[in-house]
């Protein structure tokens, strides 16, 4: 069943309270306001890193909480992994609306919802035949999944400056996510070089 909050953090607040959650591992590559939410219900955040594919590079103690984000709502196929051993999973589905919930938790953000679902697959799937031969990013997702947006990696920072350029010529707005990391991390590529293509 999904919770009735219009935004994923008070339902992770929520859920670290009622949970007695003292630590949870979250990932470097996220919006602020999840970290944001972990500290002020008093809990510890453990930052992990993840890979090309958005997996974790790191095991976690089986019984530890975890959240792992669905990002742009392609990463279907890692969160079904990641519940077959962490029994505590927190799966951050605020780019995923219509996927299933799964995991200890399933955390949503009803507010960014827009547009006709069916239509937005359709578009992802336009956007992949224009891009798949360039983007440096590969996808696996299913026939179901409803993405939240095309993500685009370029292959340099320049191509990704003038992709935005470009699409924001044609009345698309274009936002970054989430902020700055070192350029020594593995997420720094997706902070740099990623370009989510919003969907109709």
């Amino acid at each position: 069943m999904k919770n009735d909050f219009k935004f994923a953090r008070d339902a992770l607040r929520y859920i670290i309270k009622n949970n007695g959650v003292q630590e949870i591992y979250i990932p470097y590559y996220l919006c602020d306001v999840i970290r944001h939410a972990v500290f002020a219900e008093g809990a510890k955040p453990l930052f992990y890193h993840i890979d090309d594919n958005f997996m974790p590079v790191r095991d976690f103690p089986l019984e530890s909480f975890i959240l792992y984000p669905n990002y742009f709502g392609i990463c279907d196929g890692n969160v079904d992994k990641l519940v077959k051993t962490y029994p505590k999973l927190i799966v951050d589905n605020a780019h995923a609306y219509y996927a299933e919930p799964k995991g200890f938790a399933s955390i949503y953000s009803p507010h960014k919802v827009t547009g006709n679902h069916e239509i937005k697959r359709k578009s992802f799937d336009k956007y992949h035949n224009i891009y798949a031969d360039t983007n440096q990013l590969s996808f696996d997702i299913s026939e179901e999944a409803i993405p939240f947006c095309y993500p685009y990696l370029a292959s340099t920072i320049e191509e990704a400056d003038k992709l935005v350029e470009k699409l924001t010529a044609r009345g698309l707005t274009i936002y970054r996510y989430w902020n700055q990391l070192p350029a020594s991390y593995n997420e720094y590529k997706f902070y740099s070089r990623l370009v989510p293509i919003p969907l109709d």
